[in-house]
């Protein structure tokens, strides 16, 4: 935990608060772009969104067997999730409780003891402290007792195999906290007959310049995807042509064709390009409509989709691409394959992101490696898309300078409704907001909306710690 900010600096921000995310009588809306900048915001959004809240963490096939274990964070936290010998499913800090060194110091790996590198002590998986070096020789105090000295448990919880982690309990249940996103995550899983999803061999990591919101952002933005990645647009249409000029509807197919838009850098995305979803706790969706939905690795499950689970749940998962933003560090992406990408905030200007090709489990290999090529093609480090995104992520961090402009998130204003409209019911979902145009910003409201209610909350905090401090000692024992 951050320790209490400043009187003065709590004042100064609450004095900004209505500049953060302002909404005109029209209908306008504008995002100061101080909210990427400022170091006191990204204190508070480390506390109050990374580790008072739920965040994803990984996927239960990362520990399918007893001993496994993988590290992450939760905010600033080091934790190891890891499966038992008895295969329960643990999250605890990955610190040593002598002199808290990191004690799991491999990302992925197999351990029924975690030894500390430093002095020895040796912990089950299961988290108790099972040796003390030397403790018989040490000189240790009668109330020393290793039984109170075990790893820190953290508060974790599970869907349909992904992981989420809370470094407090004040948090409400995961089912609740999802709500009907719980729908959406169901389409992932839905397309393996054995119900289970596995996380695919590899990991890609890389560091952008820019802050976590700017991720959060881009992977619900339909509006920048024929302009940014025109170049994956031209490119996979050369495949099919053999010229520049080819040009599909938004979508996702094969490697082998173009599916973002038109080369002609309009992006359209208006009335029935796909659209959106916006969820209460931050959580949002953009889906539009698929350019190829006959190449995907679906497509060939589809009349059993149909059959199992009926034909709206069929159209949605094989003609529809999805991007799900679980607030605040994960998308679970169907398009190009499917994909987890988490985002992890380093400082106020650098991000970590760190994905993993997703698939059902037992699915025929030729499919699974049509999956791994899409992935390859659009969504990976060294694929033709997000190295476009990051540059632009760059680029925005360096135009933002000190932060205190504006940036107008207003688009399709006009088009917004409230609820989830014929197709939130067609799915059976019911949202705080939707669209049915794909390249609409209304998510962004939302998105930033939720952000700033949670950065209300934490100055509430804050202010009560600080005028806590600042009371007498001889009040406060009185």
């Amino acid at each position: 935990m951050t320790q209490s900010i400043d009187h003065s600096t709590i004042t100064d921000l609450r004095a900004q608060l209505a500049r953060w995310v302002s909404k005109s009588d029209t209908g306008r809306v504008r995002l100061d772009q101080e909210v990427f900048t400022n170091q006191a915001i990204f204190d508070l959004e480390m506390e109050y969104i990374f580790e008072r809240n739920w965040v994803f963490l990984g996927h239960e096939s990362q520990v399918v067997r007893p001993n496994d274990f993988m590290a992450a964070h939760v905010g600033r936290e080091p934790v190891v999730l890891v499966r038992t010998r008895a295969g329960d499913l643990k999250c605890f800090i990955n610190a040593c409780t002598h002199r808290g060194a990191r004690l799991c110091r491999q990302k992925t790996g197999s351990a029924k003891f975690f030894r500390c590198s430093f002095h020895g002590w040796t912990f089950a998986n299961s988290g108790e402290l099972l040796d003390v070096t030397d403790e018989g020789e040490g000189g240790y105090p009668g109330d020393f007792e290793k039984g109170g000295l075990g790893l820190h448990e953290v508060k974790i919880a599970s869907y349909r195999g992904f992981v989420f982690a809370s470094l407090t309990d004040d948090v409400p249940p995961l089912d609740e906290y999802l709500g009907d996103t719980r729908k959406l995550i169901d389409l992932l899983v839905q397309q393996s007959p054995e119900g289970e999803l596995e996380v695919l061999h590899g990991t890609v990591r890389y560091i952008y310049h820019g802050n976590w919101k700017l991720q959060a952002e881009n992977g619900v933005d339909g509006y920048h995807a024929p302009v940014v990645h025109a170049n994956y647009i031209q490119t996979t249409g050369r495949r099919v042509t053999g010229d520049s000029s080819y040009g599909v509807r938004v979508g996702i197919g094969d490697g082998a064709r173009p599916v973002l838009g038109s080369n002609k850098r309009s992006t359209g995305g208006g009335p029935g390009t796909g659209g959106f979803f916006s969820f209460p706790h931050g959580h949002q969706i953009v889906w539009g409509m698929a350019g190829a939905p006959e190449a995907r690795a679906n497509s060939h499950i589809v009349p059993w989709l149909q059959v199992t689970y009926g034909e709206e749940a069929a159209w949605w998962t094989n003609k529809t691409i999805r991007n799900l933003l679980l607030f605040p560090n994960v998308f679970l992406m169907d398009q190009n394959g499917m994909q987890i990408r988490i985002i992890r905030p380093l400082s106020v200007d650098e991000t970590e992101v760190i994905s993993y090709g997703i698939a059902p489990r037992g699915e025929a290999p030729e499919i699974r490696n049509l999956r791994i090529r899409q992935f390859e093609d659009f969504m990976n480090a060294t694929g033709m898309a997000t190295p476009d995104d990051l540059a632009e992520f760059n680029n925005c961090q360096i135009g933002f300078g000190k932060g205190g402009r504006r940036s107008d998130i207003g688009r399709g204003a006009t088009r917004w409704v409230t609820g989830g409209g014929e197709f939130g019911k067609k799915l059976g979902i019911e949202a705080l907001m939707s669209s049915e145009a794909v390249a609409d910003e209304g998510l962004f409201v939302e998105l930033h909306e939720e952000w700033l209610r949670r950065m209300e909350h934490a100055l509430d905090i804050e202010e009560g710690r600080t005028n806590a401090q600042s009371i007498p000692v001889g009040e406060l024992i009185a």
